[in-house]
């Protein structure tokens, strides 16, 4: 083995010295990048945290509001169904008022004729 020289031995003195300084800033800055993460990672939980209670509440007031469609849906159908039996009834009484006033004007037109009839003897 060869022995080094004291300039040899100053030169890698310097180097590791420098390879030293420029480990510890390393570190450093890992070390802020690491603190940086971990404040992003705590923030985006919480971010989240607040989002499952938003999405939470919005579940619930859709829920709310399905409720009111389907009772405002069953009470339209229910609606319709006595509007249907509506126009039934006021078919049918229709077309007993037409038959009414039919008879009525035979009923008319018979009683004129035996006016006319006893005027006439």
């Amino acid at each position: 083995m060869t022995k080094m020289k004291k300039h040899q031995i100053d030169d890698a003195i310097k180097y590791y010295r420098e390879i030293g300084k420029l480990a510890f800033k390393s570190n450093i800055n890992q070390n802020s990048v690491i603190k940086n993460s971990e404040n992003n990672e705590s923030k985006l939980l919480k971010m989240m945290a607040e989002d499952r209670a938003k999405i939470s509440r919005y579940e619930i007031v859709i829920d709310m509001k399905q409720r009111e469609v389907d009772e405002l849906n069953k009470k339209n159908t229910d609606l319709l169904w006595e509007a249907g039996k509506l126009q039934v009834r006021n078919g049918k009484l229709q077309e007993y008022k037409d038959n009414n006033e039919k008879q009525l004007a035979y009923y008319e037109k018979s009683l004129k004729n035996m006016i006319r009839n006893k005027k006439d003897n």
